[in-house]
Protein backbone atom coordinates (compact mmCIF):
# COMPACT_ATOMS: atom_id res chain seq x y z
CA UNK A 1 0.00 0.00 0.00
CA UNK A 2 1.48 3.52 -0.96
CA UNK A 3 2.07 6.02 1.90
CA UNK A 4 -0.32 9.32 1.30
CA UNK A 5 1.60 11.90 -0.75
CA UNK A 6 -0.25 15.51 -0.95
CA UNK A 7 -1.13 16.81 -3.79
CA UNK A 8 -4.32 17.05 -6.40
CA UNK A 9 -3.56 14.41 -8.39
CA UNK A 10 -4.38 10.86 -7.52
CA UNK A 11 -2.58 7.56 -7.32
CA UNK A 12 -1.74 6.17 -10.94
CA UNK A 13 -1.67 2.80 -12.72
CA UNK A 14 0.66 2.14 -15.33
CA UNK A 15 -0.39 -1.14 -17.33
CA UNK A 16 1.55 -3.09 -19.93
CA UNK A 17 0.69 -6.58 -20.13
CA UNK A 18 2.82 -7.13 -23.56
CA UNK A 19 5.34 -10.39 -23.40
CA UNK A 20 8.42 -8.63 -25.28
CA UNK A 21 11.28 -6.51 -24.30
CA UNK A 22 11.20 -3.56 -26.93
CA UNK A 23 10.32 0.19 -26.69
CA UNK A 24 7.02 -0.12 -25.68
CA UNK A 25 7.81 -1.96 -22.51
CA UNK A 26 10.49 0.02 -21.87
CA UNK A 27 8.60 3.37 -21.75
CA UNK A 28 6.04 1.61 -19.65
CA UNK A 29 8.85 1.41 -16.60
CA UNK A 30 10.79 4.45 -17.51
CA UNK A 31 6.48 6.36 -17.58
CA UNK A 32 6.18 4.48 -13.83
CA UNK A 33 9.05 6.10 -12.85
CA UNK A 34 8.72 9.44 -14.22
CA UNK A 35 5.33 9.54 -12.77
CA UNK A 36 6.05 8.42 -9.10
CA UNK A 37 9.03 11.39 -9.17
CA UNK A 38 7.13 14.09 -10.93
CA UNK A 39 3.09 13.83 -10.35
CA UNK A 40 1.73 11.25 -8.39
CA UNK A 41 1.98 7.46 -6.81
CA UNK A 42 2.52 5.26 -9.67
CA UNK A 43 1.94 1.42 -9.53
CA UNK A 44 2.87 -0.65 -12.66
CA UNK A 45 0.93 -3.39 -13.27
CA UNK A 46 2.63 -6.21 -15.70
CA UNK A 47 1.83 -9.87 -17.08
CA UNK A 48 3.50 -12.62 -14.89
CA UNK A 49 6.89 -14.26 -16.00
CA UNK A 50 7.61 -11.80 -18.55
CA UNK A 51 10.42 -9.66 -19.00
CA UNK A 52 9.08 -6.44 -17.82
CA UNK A 53 8.21 -8.18 -14.57
CA UNK A 54 11.72 -9.14 -14.13
CA UNK A 55 13.15 -5.81 -14.93
CA UNK A 56 10.53 -4.03 -12.08
CA UNK A 57 12.21 -6.30 -9.81
CA UNK A 58 15.32 -5.74 -10.51
CA UNK A 59 15.10 -2.07 -10.93
CA UNK A 60 12.73 -1.54 -7.33
CA UNK A 61 9.97 -0.37 -9.49
CA UNK A 62 6.71 -0.65 -7.32
CA UNK A 63 4.37 -3.49 -9.51
CA UNK A 64 1.84 -5.70 -9.47
CA UNK A 65 2.40 -8.58 -11.97
CA UNK A 66 -0.80 -10.58 -12.73
CA UNK A 67 -1.90 -13.85 -14.46
CA UNK A 68 -3.11 -13.00 -17.49
CA UNK A 69 -3.39 -15.40 -20.53
CA UNK A 70 -4.22 -14.16 -24.15
CA UNK A 71 -6.11 -10.89 -24.52
CA UNK A 72 -9.23 -11.63 -22.34
CA UNK A 73 -9.08 -13.23 -18.83
CA UNK A 74 -12.03 -13.30 -16.10
CA UNK A 75 -9.31 -14.03 -13.55
CA UNK A 76 -7.44 -10.59 -15.08
CA UNK A 77 -10.47 -9.08 -14.64
CA UNK A 78 -10.75 -9.76 -10.54
CA UNK A 79 -6.77 -8.92 -10.19
CA UNK A 80 -7.20 -5.54 -11.42
CA UNK A 81 -10.27 -5.07 -9.66
CA UNK A 82 -8.76 -6.35 -6.39
CA UNK A 83 -5.80 -3.30 -7.71
CA UNK A 84 -7.66 -0.60 -7.84
CA UNK A 85 -9.27 -0.98 -4.66
CA UNK A 86 -6.04 -2.19 -2.81
CA UNK A 87 -3.85 0.88 -4.02
CA UNK A 88 -6.66 3.15 -4.37
CA UNK A 89 -6.11 4.08 -7.93
CA UNK A 90 -7.78 6.89 -9.53
CA UNK A 91 -6.52 7.13 -13.05
CA UNK A 92 -4.91 4.29 -15.18
CA UNK A 93 -3.13 4.72 -18.38
CA UNK A 94 -2.53 1.88 -20.70
CA UNK A 95 0.11 1.08 -22.90
CA UNK A 96 -1.21 -1.53 -25.46
CA UNK A 97 -4.39 -2.03 -27.32
CA UNK A 98 -5.52 -5.70 -27.81
CA UNK A 99 -6.00 -6.08 -23.48
CA UNK A 100 -8.16 -3.24 -23.51
CA UNK A 101 -11.48 -5.65 -23.25
CA UNK A 102 -10.48 -7.21 -19.99
CA UNK A 103 -9.37 -3.67 -18.83
CA UNK A 104 -12.70 -2.05 -19.52
CA UNK A 105 -14.56 -5.13 -17.68
CA UNK A 106 -12.43 -4.12 -14.46
CA UNK A 107 -12.62 -0.35 -14.28
CA UNK A 108 -15.19 0.77 -11.35
CA UNK A 109 -16.46 4.17 -10.36
CA UNK A 110 -13.15 4.77 -8.37
CA UNK A 111 -11.40 5.08 -11.80
CA UNK A 112 -11.61 9.07 -12.82
CA UNK A 113 -9.33 8.74 -15.84
CA UNK A 114 -8.72 6.32 -18.26
CA UNK A 115 -5.88 7.29 -20.54
CA UNK A 116 -4.85 4.95 -23.35
CA UNK A 117 -0.87 6.34 -24.84
CA UNK A 118 -0.59 5.63 -28.86
CA UNK A 119 2.75 4.83 -29.57
CA UNK A 120 2.26 2.54 -33.06
CA UNK A 121 0.79 3.21 -35.49
CA UNK A 122 -2.37 1.64 -36.66
CA UNK A 123 -4.16 0.08 -39.52
CA UNK A 124 -7.89 -1.49 -39.05
CA UNK A 125 -10.44 0.48 -38.22
CA UNK A 126 -11.52 -0.12 -34.29
CA UNK A 127 -15.60 2.24 -34.92
CA UNK A 128 -17.21 -1.35 -34.96
CA UNK A 129 -19.97 -1.73 -31.97
CA UNK A 130 -18.12 -4.12 -30.22
CA UNK A 131 -15.03 -1.92 -30.37
CA UNK A 132 -17.23 1.42 -29.41
CA UNK A 133 -18.13 -0.82 -26.43
CA UNK A 134 -14.66 -1.78 -25.37
CA UNK A 135 -13.37 2.07 -25.72
CA UNK A 136 -16.10 3.41 -24.27
CA UNK A 137 -14.57 3.86 -21.06
CA UNK A 138 -11.77 5.72 -22.30
CA UNK A 139 -11.08 9.31 -21.12
CA UNK A 140 -8.35 10.22 -23.06
CA UNK A 141 -5.90 8.86 -25.90
CA UNK A 142 -2.74 10.38 -25.70
CA UNK A 143 -0.85 10.36 -28.89
CA UNK A 144 3.03 10.90 -28.83
CA UNK A 145 3.42 12.34 -32.03
CA UNK A 146 0.89 14.35 -34.37
CA UNK A 147 0.95 11.61 -36.82
CA UNK A 148 -0.28 9.41 -34.33
CA UNK A 149 -3.19 12.06 -33.58
CA UNK A 150 -4.47 11.86 -36.85
CA UNK A 151 -4.10 7.87 -37.22
CA UNK A 152 -6.21 7.95 -33.74
CA UNK A 153 -8.99 10.27 -35.00
CA UNK A 154 -9.48 7.97 -37.89
CA UNK A 155 -9.33 4.75 -36.62
CA UNK A 156 -10.77 5.15 -33.01
CA UNK A 157 -13.91 5.43 -31.76
CA UNK A 158 -13.34 8.78 -29.98
CA UNK A 159 -16.78 9.80 -28.37
CA UNK A 160 -16.67 12.17 -25.58
CA UNK A 161 -12.55 11.40 -24.59
CA UNK A 162 -9.95 13.79 -25.21
CA UNK A 163 -7.47 13.49 -27.61
CA UNK A 164 -3.73 15.27 -27.35
CA UNK A 165 -0.28 14.79 -28.09
CA UNK A 166 2.27 15.22 -25.59
CA UNK A 167 6.09 14.19 -26.69
CA UNK A 168 7.77 11.59 -24.45
CA UNK A 169 10.37 13.06 -22.37
CA UNK A 170 13.64 11.66 -22.64
CA UNK A 171 14.44 12.95 -18.77
CA UNK A 172 17.62 11.71 -17.75
CA UNK A 173 18.67 10.09 -21.17
CA UNK A 174 19.47 14.19 -21.75
CA UNK A 175 21.84 14.52 -19.17
CA UNK A 176 24.38 11.19 -19.98
CA UNK A 177 23.60 10.85 -23.84
CA UNK A 178 27.13 10.65 -25.13
CA UNK A 179 27.84 12.88 -28.03
CA UNK A 180 28.04 11.10 -31.46
CA UNK A 181 31.46 10.66 -33.31
CA UNK A 182 32.49 13.84 -34.95
CA UNK A 183 33.35 12.98 -38.64
CA UNK A 184 36.35 14.23 -39.66
CA UNK A 185 38.81 14.54 -42.84
CA UNK A 186 40.67 11.54 -41.00
CA UNK A 187 38.25 8.99 -40.36
CA UNK A 188 38.65 5.55 -42.95
CA UNK A 189 35.93 4.63 -42.13
CA UNK A 190 31.77 5.86 -41.91
CA UNK A 191 30.41 3.86 -38.17
CA UNK A 192 26.56 3.68 -38.53
CA UNK A 193 24.02 1.94 -36.28
CA UNK A 194 20.77 0.98 -36.04
CA UNK A 195 18.40 0.59 -32.93
CA UNK A 196 15.41 -1.88 -32.97
CA UNK A 197 13.59 -5.23 -32.27
CA UNK A 198 14.29 -7.27 -35.26
CA UNK A 199 10.92 -7.81 -37.20
CA UNK A 200 9.80 -7.07 -40.94
CA UNK A 201 9.44 -3.44 -41.43
CA UNK A 202 11.55 -2.52 -38.49
CA UNK A 203 14.24 -0.94 -41.23
CA UNK A 204 16.87 -3.61 -40.89
CA UNK A 205 16.04 -5.09 -44.40
CA UNK A 206 16.42 -1.93 -45.98
CA UNK A 207 19.41 -0.74 -43.79
CA UNK A 208 21.20 -3.85 -45.32
CA UNK A 209 20.29 -3.28 -48.97
CA UNK A 210 21.63 0.29 -48.15
CA UNK A 211 25.38 -0.62 -46.59
CA UNK A 212 25.57 -3.05 -49.85
CA UNK A 213 24.89 -0.05 -52.14
CA UNK A 214 27.56 1.62 -50.24
CA UNK A 215 30.42 -0.71 -50.88
CA UNK A 216 29.52 -1.09 -54.46
CA UNK A 217 30.40 2.39 -54.46
CA UNK A 218 33.57 1.93 -52.41
CA UNK A 219 32.27 4.30 -49.50
CA UNK A 220 33.59 2.57 -46.55
CA UNK A 221 31.21 1.88 -44.40
CA UNK A 222 29.99 -0.32 -41.28
CA UNK A 223 26.49 -1.11 -39.13
CA UNK A 224 26.01 -2.33 -36.26
CA UNK A 225 22.67 -3.41 -35.37
CA UNK A 226 21.18 -3.42 -31.71
CA UNK A 227 18.22 -5.73 -30.79
CA UNK A 228 16.39 -9.18 -31.16
CA UNK A 229 13.40 -10.70 -32.94
CA UNK A 230 12.05 -12.92 -34.95
CA UNK A 231 13.66 -11.41 -38.05
CA UNK A 232 17.14 -12.39 -37.05
CA UNK A 233 17.86 -15.53 -39.04
CA UNK A 234 16.63 -13.78 -42.27
CA UNK A 235 18.66 -11.15 -41.87
CA UNK A 236 21.60 -13.36 -41.07
CA UNK A 237 20.88 -15.45 -44.24
CA UNK A 238 20.45 -11.90 -46.42
CA UNK A 239 24.53 -10.81 -44.52
CA UNK A 240 26.30 -13.51 -45.73
CA UNK A 241 24.44 -14.09 -49.29
CA UNK A 242 25.60 -10.09 -49.47
CA UNK A 243 29.40 -10.71 -48.41
CA UNK A 244 28.67 -8.21 -45.84
CA UNK A 245 30.00 -10.31 -42.39
CA UNK A 246 32.95 -8.00 -41.98
CA UNK A 247 31.18 -5.02 -42.06
CA UNK A 248 27.69 -5.61 -40.37
CA UNK A 249 27.41 -6.47 -36.61
CA UNK A 250 23.77 -7.85 -35.08
CA UNK A 251 25.11 -6.95 -31.82
CA UNK A 252 21.69 -8.53 -30.17
CA UNK A 253 19.82 -7.23 -27.18
CA UNK A 254 21.80 -4.24 -25.53
CA UNK A 255 20.62 -2.71 -22.62
CA UNK A 256 20.17 0.94 -22.93
CA UNK A 257 22.03 1.18 -26.29
CA UNK A 258 22.17 4.70 -26.49
CA UNK A 259 24.96 4.61 -24.18
CA UNK A 260 26.92 2.86 -27.10
CA UNK A 261 26.23 6.34 -29.74
CA UNK A 262 29.65 7.69 -28.75
CA UNK A 263 31.14 5.05 -30.93
CA UNK A 264 29.09 6.37 -34.16
CA UNK A 265 29.11 8.58 -36.81
CA UNK A 266 25.28 8.08 -37.74
CA UNK A 267 22.06 6.09 -37.22
CA UNK A 268 20.65 4.77 -40.22
CA UNK A 269 16.34 4.22 -39.84
CA UNK A 270 14.69 3.09 -42.72
CA UNK A 271 11.60 2.23 -41.10
CA UNK A 272 7.99 2.00 -42.44
CA UNK A 273 6.19 2.59 -40.38
CA UNK A 274 7.31 4.36 -36.53
CA UNK A 275 4.99 6.30 -34.34
CA UNK A 276 7.39 8.11 -33.12
CA UNK A 277 11.11 6.20 -32.80
CA UNK A 278 12.79 6.81 -29.78
CA UNK A 279 15.81 5.01 -30.83
CA UNK A 280 16.02 8.01 -33.99
CA UNK A 281 15.37 11.01 -31.26
CA UNK A 282 17.66 9.69 -29.22
CA UNK A 283 20.55 9.73 -31.64
CA UNK A 284 19.66 13.19 -33.07
CA UNK A 285 19.52 13.97 -28.92
CA UNK A 286 23.35 12.85 -29.12
CA UNK A 287 24.03 14.68 -32.54
CA UNK A 288 24.49 12.20 -34.75
CA UNK A 289 23.91 12.10 -38.39
CA UNK A 290 20.71 9.97 -38.84
CA UNK A 291 19.19 9.12 -42.49
CA UNK A 292 15.21 8.04 -42.75
CA UNK A 293 12.56 7.79 -45.28
CA UNK A 294 9.95 10.00 -45.64
CA UNK A 295 6.86 8.57 -43.96
CA UNK A 296 4.86 8.21 -40.65
CA UNK A 297 6.36 10.94 -37.39
CA UNK A 298 9.70 12.10 -39.37
CA UNK A 299 8.11 14.91 -41.55
CA UNK A 300 7.31 15.90 -37.63
CA UNK A 301 10.48 15.89 -36.78
CA UNK A 302 11.54 18.15 -39.74
CA UNK A 303 8.89 20.81 -38.94
CA UNK A 304 9.91 20.82 -35.47
CA UNK A 305 13.61 22.21 -36.57
CA UNK A 306 15.69 18.83 -36.41
CA UNK A 307 18.30 18.64 -39.12
CA UNK A 308 18.77 15.07 -40.99
CA UNK A 309 18.69 13.24 -43.87
CA UNK A 310 15.01 12.57 -45.32
CA UNK A 311 14.70 10.77 -48.44
CA UNK A 312 11.78 9.19 -50.43
CA UNK A 313 9.81 6.24 -48.54
CA UNK A 314 11.25 2.97 -49.28
CA UNK A 315 14.41 3.98 -51.41
CA UNK A 316 17.34 2.45 -50.38
CA UNK A 317 19.87 4.16 -53.66
CA UNK A 318 18.44 7.63 -52.49
CA UNK A 319 19.65 6.67 -48.80
CA UNK A 320 22.48 4.98 -49.72
CA UNK A 321 22.92 8.70 -51.79
CA UNK A 322 22.35 10.85 -48.79
CA UNK A 323 25.20 9.04 -46.95
CA UNK A 324 27.55 8.45 -49.46
CA UNK A 325 26.81 12.61 -49.60
CA UNK A 326 27.81 13.17 -46.36
CA UNK A 327 30.98 10.86 -46.43
CA UNK A 328 31.93 12.25 -49.19
CA UNK A 329 31.99 15.91 -47.70
CA UNK A 330 32.78 15.17 -44.19
CA UNK A 331 29.37 17.24 -43.36
CA UNK A 332 30.26 18.25 -39.58
CA UNK A 333 27.59 16.26 -36.76
CA UNK A 334 24.72 18.40 -36.18
CA UNK A 335 25.19 19.31 -32.91
CA UNK A 336 22.79 21.85 -32.50
CA UNK A 337 20.27 18.92 -32.92
CA UNK A 338 21.41 18.74 -28.56
CA UNK A 339 20.12 21.86 -27.41
CA UNK A 340 16.81 21.95 -29.81
CA UNK A 341 16.26 18.33 -28.50
CA UNK A 342 16.57 19.18 -24.67
CA UNK A 343 14.08 21.71 -25.38
CA UNK A 344 11.54 19.67 -27.36
CA UNK A 345 11.26 16.97 -25.65
CA UNK A 346 12.17 17.56 -21.46
CA UNK A 347 10.62 14.90 -19.02
CA UNK A 348 9.38 18.00 -17.36
CA UNK A 349 7.19 19.46 -20.51
CA UNK A 350 5.67 15.77 -20.75
CA UNK A 351 4.75 15.53 -17.00
CA UNK A 352 3.37 18.89 -16.91
CA UNK A 353 1.46 18.20 -19.93
CA UNK A 354 -0.25 14.92 -18.79
CA UNK A 355 -1.21 15.97 -15.47
CA UNK A 356 -3.58 18.12 -17.00
CA UNK A 357 -5.44 14.99 -17.90
CA UNK A 358 -5.60 12.76 -14.53
CA UNK A 359 -7.91 13.57 -11.76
Amino acid sequence: MFPKREGSVGKVAVLCFSPNSGGMEHDAAAMAIKINKNVSDCLLVVRKYTWLEDFAINNEIPHEAIDFRGNFSIKAISSLRRIWEDYKVENIIFFGASEIKSIHFSVSSEIKSFIVRHATTKSSSKKDLFHRLTWSRVTAHWCISEHLEKNVRDLFPIGRAKVFVNYPGLGEKLSYLPRALPLTPEDKCLYLAHVGRLVVGKGQRDALEVIKILRRRSVPVCLTCYGDGEDRSELESRIIASGLQEVVTLAGYTPQPYKNFGNFHGVLFPSYGEGFGNAFLEALAAGMHCFSYDNTVFPEFKRLGLEFCLVEDRNPEALASAIEEVWEQRIPSPFKNIERCQSLFSEETEMKILKGYLA
